[in-house]
């Protein structure tokens, strides 16, 4: 879903000149790389090991529990309650996230909805490997017509509801902003002030790079393996982009990204990626998708929407679709024909 590459580049190589010292850990979770780099003073290595371990053991927990189809986890359990029409009491933390997600919902117009998980697996896309076909026109109208959203969730205390047993929740759409946002909460708690935590792509920084901002870059989605434009990134910043040319199948011809409109039932195709920079990573991860969703004429109403002021969107022809106030914090690699609007 979300494509971005770190740009730290020789620096990470040449750290030995540096005031502090990087300390880079890749792990695999999340069915993606997750990259955590940490600047320290010296004498401190084991004290940042410790942290990144710490953190990569949440991170394979809050898989097991977040992850939409992974059997024991609390998706699981809180999906087989809807599905059975019977009430289940989550823990607080599931809640508010939960509630947050709502919000966010409404707040995109129904464009980002985690209620849609029945709707990804009629696509197929709960599996490691797309087989296809895409699903029968009148079987995603009948998942339209009975409209299963977050939204249709509801609270009593603790004690979850829902008003459609077609409700089927899926957090692909903002769980790495929770899971991004966790860690940083961690490692700040064990004493690290630098670092930059980058899931797939998404990411968040806390402090700097030896007091420089963190630099990342920005894919190009014609040719991913190099940079469309760069940025910078402040402390407590996040930036994900999502993409529909990483993550695709195709069947007979016909390209189909895994990013589906709830609003149609079928995968979005105006944008080819859209990124965004806010200070909460789970706000930025839902905004990324919805407003790739939105596409080019209706972009501008959604980010307006959720608060959203930092947008650099790219179609599929390789038109800029940004905000006025990105154009002062990117730098474009690649040039192309811009249109701003603000």
């Amino acid at each position: 879903m979300v494509c971005l590459a770190l740009a730290l580049s020789m620096a990470l190589l040449s750290c030995s000149t540096q005031k502090q010292i990087a300390h880079q850990t890749t792990i695999v979770v999340f069915g993606t790389l997750v990259d955590i780099v940490i600047y320290h003073d010296q004498g401190k290595e084991l004290s940042a090991q410790a942290a990144v371990q710490q953190v990569e053991q949440q991170f394979h927990q809050f898989h097991q529990q977040w992850h939409a189809w992974e059997q024991g986890g609390i998706v699981s359990k809180i999906n087989q309650a809807i599905k059975e029409q019977k009430p289940i009491e989550v823990a607080n933390s599931v809640k508010q996230f939960i509630l947050k997600s709502q919000t966010l919902t409404e707040q995109s117009q129904g464009l980002f909805d985690p209620g849609i998980g029945q709707l990804v697996a009629l696509w197929g896309f709960h599996a490691d490997e797309w087989l296809g076909p895409p699903p029968k026109n009148q079987l995603i109208h009948h998942w339209l017509a009975s409209q299963p959203s977050l939204l249709d969730v509801y609270f009593q205390g603790h004690v979850l509801h829902s008003h459609n047993p077609n409700v089927q929740l899926d957090f692909g759409g903002n769980a790495k902003g929770l899971a991004i946002d966790m860690a940083l909460a961690s490692l700040l708690k064990s004493g690290i002030q630098n670092a930059i935590v980058s899931i797939g792509g998404d990411m968040k920084a806390i402090g700097a790079k030896n007091n420089q901002p963190w630099s990342v870059g920005i894919q190009d989605p014609k040719n991913p393996t190099h940079l469309f434009a760069s940025i910078q990134l402040q402390d407590q910043e996040s930036i994900v982009t999502s993409g529909t040319y990483q993550r695709y199948f195709e069947w007979q011809g016909q390209r189909y990204t895994h990013i589906l409109n709830p609003k149609t039932g079928y995968p979005a195709q105006s944008f080819a990626s859209v990124t965004v920079l806010h200070p909460d990573a789970i706000t930025a991860d839902a905004a990324a998708t919805a407003i790739l969703i939105a596409g080019p004429k209706n972009w501008l109403a959604i980010a307006q929407s959720m608060g959203i002021n930092y947008v650099f969107g790219v179609d599929n022809q390789g038109q800029i679709f940004q905000t006025e106030a990105i154009t002062h914090r990117i730098n474009l690699l690649k040039t192309e024909t811009a249109s701003t609007r603000k």
